[in-house]
C-alpha cells in the first residue's frame, strides 16, 4: 500500500453509535459553539483521552510546580484566616 492510499484511508466516513448520555454532551457542545459539527467534537475528545497532552497544565501554560506552589500558598492563607477568625464556618 502507498502513502496516498494510507492517507485518504485516515479521513474516510466512520459510522459509530453513541450512547444517549454521550450524544447529548456532544450536541450541547456543538449547540454551545465551542465545536463546529460531531466529527470535531468527537475527534478532540479521543485525541485528548487516548492520546492526551503531556500535562493538564499545558493549556494553560504553567507547570505543576507552578500549580502546586500556588496551591501551598493559597492553603497557607486560609489556615492563617482561619487562626485570625476571619473565615465564617459554614
Amino acid at each position: 500500500m502507498d502513502a496516498s492510499w494510507r492517507i485518504r484511508s485516515a479521513w474516510c466516513s466512520k459510522h459509530i453509535t453513541l450512547a444517549d448520555p454521550v450524544a447529548e454532551v456532544i450536541e450541547a457542545q456543538i449547540g454551545s459553539g465551542r465545536y463546529k459539527d460531531v466529527s470535531a467534537a468527537l475527534n478532540d475528545a479521543a485525541w485528548h483521552h487516548f492520546i492526551g497532552l503531556p500535562s493538564p497544565f499545558v493549556e494553560y501554560g504553567v507547570t505543576a510546580k507552578e500549580v502546586e506552589r500556588s496551591a501551598d500558598r493559597d492553603l497557607s492563607q486560609i489556615q492563617r484566616d482561619r487562626k485570625a477568625g476571619k473565615l465564617i464556618p459554614l
